[in-house]
């Protein structure tokens, strides 16, 4: 299984997060907000395909709204793969960040 870039595991994150209410405008926003970077669209949705295609994501459909012109956002959920893919990299993250948790100021 190979390891998950830092964007694909916040985006994991963030998704487990928002639950129900994880689409693309959700998730960018949520990243926004916490790191503080202004991330666009395209940054996010390259890598939520990737992951789809991977089977880390499932990907379903809304109802088509009329305020967005009669498209249906793209809700998206995390499979057993990613859970499996976010546990592998915490257990590496832990183990490097073994010894740094005191820090010397």
């Amino acid at each position: 299984m190979r390891e998950l870039t830092r964007i694909e595991e916040q985006i994991l994150l963030i998704i487990n997060d928002l639950g129900s209410e994880a689409y693309l405008v959700a998730i960018k926003d949520r990243l926004h907000e916490l790191t503080g970077k202004q991330l666009d669209v395209a940054t996010i949705y390259v890598p939520l395909k990737r992951l789809f295609k991977e089977g880390v994501l499932n990907e379903e459909r809304g109802k088509p709204e009329s305020k967005r012109g009669g498209k249906a956002k793209t809700y998206y959920k995390i499979t057993d793969k990613g859970f499996e893919m976010l546990s592998e990299i915490k257990k590496v993250q832990d183990k490097l960040w073994e010894g740094y948790l005191v820090w010397d100021l």
